[in-house]
């Protein structure tokens, strides 16, 4: 009887134990992207009446992005959750190969649904990859002139209608550094629309 009430404790202890291990945790996350791929709408550009020859953009630079998003954790590896994103893209209007004339700006919003899978755990390190899809915002765009006097390109010519489209992250590496009890660092290595690289801080609770 003894053996078996010792057994049944140490099964109920290591039960404990385990569920111990597997707590349920959310994560609160804020990051910086670098890099972001996304195809954002094309200005409609007018045509230049003196050399009869539509305007055209160049050089488009897109900044960083600034994530925040929540992620729960269903089962220990796993966690599910939502992210949203802002950054900005900026195109040089040009006229053939001429010096830039204007510059357009947009700004992107956007929210995805995310998932993420810890498959290697080192004391205070963690190892994931993580995917995420859903729908980026892009706002119309306001234009800067470089030489006002342009002949044919103005504010009023020059049209960027609102647009959305599919946003997509992949990260197959992360590491995240849990440095205090309810504070951890990461970063993740991937493509997509918030950042092929990342950087940020996240906390668990």
């Amino acid at each position: 009887m003894k053996k078996l009430l010792s057994s049944l404790f140490t099964l109920l202890l290591a039960v404990i134990l385990h569920a111990q291990e597997v707590t349920v945790r959310h994560e609160l996350f804020v990051s910086y992207g670098l890099a972001p791929i996304a195809s954002v709408l094309e200005p409609n550009l007018p045509v230049n009446a003196t050399v009869n020859a539509p305007y055209s953009t160049n050089n488009k630079k897109f900044s960083g992005t600034i994530n925040i998003g929540y992620l729960f954790h269903v089962s220990d590896p796993l966690a599910i959750g939502i992210s949203y994103s802002y950054n900005t893209v900026k195109r040089d209007i040009v006229l053939g190969s001429s010096i830039p004339l204007a510059e357009i700006k947009n700004t992107c919003h956007t929210v995805m649904f995310t998932g993420k899978y810890t498959w290697l755990r080192l004391n205070q390190f963690s190892f994931y990859s993580r995917a995420g899809i859903g729908l980026m915002s892009v706002k119309k765009g306001k234009m800067t002139l470089f030489e006002p006097s342009s002949e044919g390109l103005d504010s009023s010519s020059t049209t960027m209608e609102n647009d959305k489209c599919i946003a997509w992250q992949v990260m197959p590496i992360g590491v995240e550094w849990n440095f205090a009890k309810h504070l951890a660092l990461f970063a993740e290595g991937g493509a997509g629309s918030t950042g092929c690289g990342m950087v940020g801080m996240k906390i668990l609770f």
